[in-house]
């Protein structure tokens, strides 16, 4: 049986650790104390497009054992400090799988876990928290992408699929990260600086939608990427009329938001003058979050 770990049981990560321990695997979820405690206690309680699931798993603080598999599914600016909790000394033999937000969390990963094997990975899921060990999957879908560059990607790909989500590989790590910025970017944006649903977010602000969809584009295309913008444009207005992206629940809720690593590689990439309409989103969103 597989030992997996889950650091950050969220929306995301809470989904993930119930599906893999749904599918059999041995899971055991690090957190910080409130929540390890909860989930300790209480288990972890899943409900999706599926119906639902509830089982306990295993809750700590800090990871005192190796597993075999380590999922990071923090939020960015917290996976450092998150990093305390699953020391170095015990991962020399995992496969670590970031399914973080953005795209610099790669080499930050793999220089600090020299021992580890990091796959690139990320996740499509609208997924949210509740309470801590209380988790709902509000979308339809769970899509997983994965570099399969060797055979611990494709290992990961097989987990997965065995806990239902559908699975697409890439040969590279920069394909797997750009084309889920390349959509997340122009959602989340879109979505937060509207301050509403991806629905009434598209006709609130149809100045900004393909320019966001081509700025994102043209940043993936900078590291050899090529994304076609109609096809994301099309994704986008295919969505749920009610999807929320994870930024903007975060911008409700009076959390911080994901700015840096999601419209910061495009703004990088480009420059100011090169991303505009990425440029004044993220603005507008500064001032939301500042009135907050």
């Amino acid at each position: 049986m597989t030992r997996i770990g889950v650091l950050g049981p969220g929306g995301v990560g809470g989904v993930m650790a119930a599906r893999l321990a749904r599918a059999g695997g041995d899971v055991v979820v690090v957190a910080g104390e409130r929540t390890a405690a909860a989930i300790a206690a209480g288990g972890l309680h899943y409900t999706g497009p599926e119906g639902t699931w509830d089982g306990f798993v295993e809750a700590r603080s800090l990871l005192v054992a190796p597993v075999d598999v380590l999922i990071v599914a923090t939020k960015a600016m917290d996976l450092a400090a998150a990093l305390q909790r699953v020391p170095a000394s015990l991962l020399g033999g995992s496969v670590v799988v970031p399914l973080l937000n953005g795209v610099d969390h790669l080499p930050y990963l793999r220089a600090e876990l020299p021992g580890a094997q990091v796959v690139a990975s990320s996740v499509s899921v609208e997924a949210t928290r509740h309470r801590p060990g209380v988790v709902e999957q509000v979308s339809g879908f769970c899509d997983v992408g994965v570099s399969v560059v060797n055979a611990e990607g494709h290992g990961w790909a097989q987990l997965a699929e065995e806990a239902g989500c559908t699975v697409t590989t890439a040969p590279d790590d920069a394909t797997v990260l750009w084309r889920k910025l390349s959509f997340l970017a122009p959602l989340a944006l879109l979505t937060t600086a509207a301050a509403a649903p991806i629905g009434p977010a598209l006709r609130r602000q149809p100045q900004l939608v393909r320019p966001i969809v081509a700025e994102a584009a043209a940043a993936a295309e900078a590291f050899g990427v090529t994304i076609d913008p109609d096809g994301i444009e099309e994704r986008l207005r295919s969505l749920p009329e009610t999807m929320q992206s994870s930024m903007l629940k975060d911008l409700l809720g009076g959390r911080a938001v994901e700015l840096d690593a999601i419209a910061g590689p495009v703004i990088r990439a480009l420059g100011h003058e090169g991303a505009p309409a990425t440029v004044a989103a993220a603005t507008e969103i500064l001032a939301r979050q500042g009135a907050t």
